[in-house]
């Protein structure tokens, strides 16, 4: 992005218009974007006015209250599509919407603190008409929210939610045909970092195309197909495509996509999986075999964990029954060489295994009395 598309003007606040659309809300829904054309309509920006409230204006209200409107930072908007003299707020929603909502405070008269009266209102009103602020003059309005708050937020993206970084690495990844370590490089992730985040993002998209469970997917399943990618033995029951970044075993993945949602057939309607924790148990489970378990999971009559110490247990035995079988065969192929060759050294460790050998049988005597 060239510093040239952002124009330095004075545009009037009231036409300056909340982003429905904030990368912020974006981990928080599971809803289409608001159109271009709805983003002025009054019950959408109150709806957006909501969501920025979760984020916390008090405090930065309480600041322009005191000190005026400091344009420390530069608020970033664009023109809203066939509408040229309405803009949305592309970088700075918090301090906007900070400033609306202290604006209507003064207007409906809520404002009682000391040392502040109606004269001192009236000018932070009238000082607030106007706001100089960047416009982006670029053709790319769709996804220049995302752009703008990734860079600005260089480290901080590391602060978003992995799916808004996934997201956000995955628009430049397609739609500007860069590499992962080219892509990484604009937000300081390494590489791996992006591969990561770009696969698991498009295997939440490939659920979010799939006929059946589609309106299911949220973005806070995210994690746990970060997780079923990062264990080997899932995305080999899943069979990952790295090529096409997508799950092909489909009777596999339609069974997890059920297990990760609210089961509304059930009385208890748990989510069978719904800890990233858990996908490493269901890959021991996997990797043991135990099929017999995968469908207990399914029929809801066995939890991941408990399938878990099931499996666990079943490999404890089984390894100590094959190292007994194994012992047995090496004791058995010690050659006769050893007889005439190694005759004192093969009696004491001959002695050392007998002695073992009576402590267990011993201790298989006492808990049979």
């Amino acid at each position: 992005m060239k510093t040239q598309q952002l124009v330095e003007e004075t545009i009037e606040i009231n036409n300056i218009f909340l982003d429905p659309n904030n990368p912020r809300f974006w981990s928080q829904k599971n809803t289409r974007d608001i159109p271009e054309h709805k983003i002025k309509e009054q019950d959408v920006q109150t709806r957006a006015l909501a969501e920025i409230e979760k984020y916390g204006l008090a405090e930065l209200k309480n600041s322009i209250l005191r000190n005026g409107f400091l344009p420390m930072d530069r608020i970033v908007i664009r023109v809203i599509k066939d509408d040229p003299i309405s803009y949305v707020v592309v970088e700075g929603n918090r301090r906007v919407a900070s400033l609306k909502s202290l604006r209507d405070d003064i207007d409906n008269d809520n404002i009682d603190e000391e040392h502040i009266d109606d004269e001192y209102l009236e000018n932070l009103k009238k000082e607030t008409n106007e706001l100089k602020v960047l416009v982006y003059k670029g053709d790319d309005t769709h996804d220049i929210a995302w752009l703008l708050q990734g860079i600005r937020h260089i480290s901080g993206i590391r602060d978003w939610s992995p799916a808004q970084r996934a997201r956000l690495v995955a628009d430049q990844i397609e739609k500007e045909k860069l590499k992962f370590r080219e892509a990484g490089q604009k937000f300081g992730l390494s590489a791996q970092a992006v591969g990561r985040l770009y696969r698991s993002f498009k295997a939440l998209e490939q659920m979010r195309s799939h006929d059946e469970y589609q309106s299911y997917a949220k973005n806070e399943y995210f994690t746990l197909f970060e997780e079923s990618i990062r264990n080997k033995d899932v995305k080999k029951w899943l069979s990952w495509d790295d090529e096409n970044y997508q799950f092909t075993e489909n009777d596999n993945l339609t069974q997890f996509y059920s297990w990760i949602i609210p089961d509304d057939e059930h009385d208890d309607n748990k989510r069978r999986v719904h800890d990233p924790r858990q996908i490493k148990k269901l890959g021991f489970i996997i990797a043991q075999g135990k099929k017999d378990l995968i469908n207990l999971i399914d029929q809801h009559e066995i939890s991941i964990d408990a399938a878990f110490d099931r499996a666990n247990e079943s490999s404890t035995k089984k390894a100590w029954t094959e190292n007994l079988d194994k012992a047995d065969y090496l004791i058995n192929d010690i050659p006769a060489v050893a007889i005439t060759d190694h005759s004192t050294e093969l009696a004491a460790h001959l002695e050392k295994i007998s002695s073992s050998i009576e402590k267990w049988k011993k201790m298989i005597q006492a808990s049979q009395e």
